[in-house]
């Protein structure tokens, strides 16, 4: 089945590019901008103690050691009358300065307060050294995000709208998706980032039908008899402030599991995304655009019963209004650094977009959802959330129960 609404999608990344030559105004300090500042503030913490300018005195143990993290509390309100209470998540971040341009980066989470026979989860979120090789550029060996969509490298609480993360960024690009092996970023200008790694891949075996290749994360020890290649190139164009143009892909294998364990298919996943970021005074708007290919898909299906879609599609487009002014705030008041932000986003995503020879396409795979919501950020770092998602399918005679969520996040 084909996806025209990609088409409009796309349509709609030119545009919100081309509206912005049109409007003259600067936003140099838009609440998007500072956002991203503040995350770039949280990386670079760690390396801005490598410098060691203080007259070339040594750093002690403690001075080399950065702890940090995020989490958030959902509550789920479901229209089928399940209500959930979910500590969602729990990350504690640390990082070691060894000097030299040498530092450990990790991420330890914990999901839904308890594991017990598959049932929430613990887990290595990030793992890696990183190597400065140049004034532009690092080496990362480890665990790595893979650097494709927005949500999957940038996914604390406070850094994106709304309880619950976008469904796209769920299941065609699986956030939090983590990767074993060796990476290269850096700058090729002030406006263009780069980012490759070499990797393992997906476990072919864990692919579905509606939620797509979400269950081949690896999590333990990853085979890396079928690697992966991906990587991601950002613009920031000098002509227009505030926005930011992303190119992602992904190649690799889906033939082997944890411990190297044969799947005793030859599958592959292909996956192509554009996103992009733009605000505009008050205004917010960022977007993804994602296609994926499944090679093997129906051999998979022989071997598995999965029913896995050779080709998974979709894409979702949001825009933001922040309502307080934040020229007039008061620097006496509560929160003097509050922000109030209204949302809405629209979503459609395709597990099934193509089926396999053999295969069936689902109406249950093929979803539109749109969620609206409202977050109130205390402090840039602590978030207060409520939402509604009025989620469906194409076919409109399926009933899909809605969903309201609320939540709190924060970031260390």
């Amino acid at each position: 089945m084909s996806c025209p609404r990609l088409s409009a999608s796309l349509g709609a990344l030119a545009l919100a590019s081309t509206a912005s030559t049109a409007f003259a105004q600067t936003a140099q300090d838009s609440p998007a901008m500072q956002k991203l500042e503040a995350l770039d503030a949280k990386v670079n913490a760690l390396f801005a103690a490598m410098d060691d300018t203080d007259a070339g005195a040594p750093m002690s143990a403690l001075d080399r050691i950065t702890i940090a993290g995020y989490g958030e509390y959902h509550g789920n309100f479901v229209d089928d009358g399940t209500k959930i209470a979910d500590p969602h998540r729990f990350v504690l971040f640390f990082g070691y300065d060894f000097g030299d341009g040498i530092s450990l980066f990790s991420e330890t989470e914990l999901e839904h307060g308890f594991v017990n026979d598959g049932d929430g989860e613990i887990s290595l979120e990030q793992l890696y050294i990183d190597i400065t090789v140049g004034e532009r550029s690092s080496i990362q060996i480890g665990r790595l995000l893979t650097p494709l969509g927005i949500i999957n490298q940038r996914h604390e609480p406070t850094f994106f709208n709304g309880v619950e993360r976008p469904n796209l960024e769920k299941f065609l690009i699986p956030s939090t998706w983590s990767q074993d092996g060796i990476g290269l970023l850096g700058e090729f200008s002030d406006n263009l980032t780069y980012e490759v790694q070499l990797t393992s891949g997906l476990d072919g075996a864990g692919f579905e039908d509606i939620d797509g290749i979400r269950g081949g994360r690896l999590k333990e020890r990853p085979a890396l008899s079928d690697p992966a290649v991906s990587g991601r190139i950002d613009w920031r164009p000098d002509a227009v402030d505030n926005l930011r143009i992303g190119v992602s892909a992904y190649s690799g294998g889906a033939g082997g599991g944890d411990q190297d364990a044969d799947v005793g298919v030859d599958a592959a996943v292909d996956i192509l995304s554009l996103d992009f970021e733009y605000a505009l005074g008050d205004f917010d708007f960022r977007g993804v655009l994602v296609d994926s290919k499944v090679k093997g898909a129906d051999d998979l299906n022989n071997v598995y019963g999965n029913n896995v879609g050779a080709r998974q599609a979709g894409s979702y487009i949001e825009a933001a209004y922040h309502i307080l002014d934040r020229g007039e705030r008061d620097p006496n008041a509560r929160f003097p650094e509050q922000d109030l932000v209204a949302f809405v986003r629209l979503e459609q995503y395709d597990t099934i977009d193509e089926a396999a020879d053999g295969g069936f396409d689902d109406p249950l795979a093929d979803r539109e959802e749109a969620t609206i919501g409202l977050g109130w950020w205390l402090t840039p770092k602590v978030v207060i959330k409520a939402e509604y998602q009025d989620l469906g399918y194409a076919d409109s005679s399926i009933d899909r129960a809605d969903q309201v969520n609320i939540g709190i996040g924060w970031t260390l």
